[in-house]
């Protein structure tokens, strides 16, 4: 009888820990991990990434650029802090630099186009520019809420 009482208990808990469950994505030299219960479809050479059962157009963009020197998404101003390039106010940067990349990430404003015009948001944006001259670009759009989770995938990016 203990037996199969520990054996339900078990079960139980092991199932009731499952929501915080993550998997692990690979594109090229990097990995990082999504929440188990999103879903990643590949378009244009991006990843997509997104929680199941909300809006479409709420999503976390994950891209590779090779071509540029200059980082297309962040600037350092007068007084020599990174900050954002963003259509409103600029915004200092959160930046993180370790021995294999550096990275910084921001909420900014911006501007998208969608079926009903012109729109303007708050944005995730975040960049990781690897020695090799070669960056991962992470764009996030939705409900605010889901930023916290656009910079626990971001944060865990490691090179390969």
């Amino acid at each position: 009888m203990r037996t199969i009482l520990l054996f339900f208990l078990l079960l139980f808990s092991g199932l009731s820990y499952s929501s915080g469950a993550y998997n692990l994505i690979s594109f090229d030299e990097v990995i990082f991990n999504i929440p188990a219960d999103w879903t990643v479809s590949k378009k244009n050479g991006c990843l997509f990434v997104m929680k199941q059962r909300v809006n479409e157009s709420d999503y976390l963009k994950v891209c590779k650029d090779t071509s540029s020197d200059e980082s297309d998404y962040f600037t350092v101003n007068d007084d020599g802090e990174w900050e954002a390039v963003t259509d409103g106010v600029p915004v200092v940067a959160d930046v993180n630099i370790t021995s294999e990349f550096t990275a910084m990430s921001a909420i900014v404003s911006c501007k998208y186009k969608d079926d009903a015009g012109y729109h303007t948001d708050q944005c995730f944006q975040a960049e990781v520019n690897l020695p090799k001259k070669i960056s991962y670009f992470f764009i996030g759009r939705g409900d605010s809420s889901l930023f916290n989770d656009y910079k626990k995938v971001y944060l865990s990016l490691k090179i390969k």
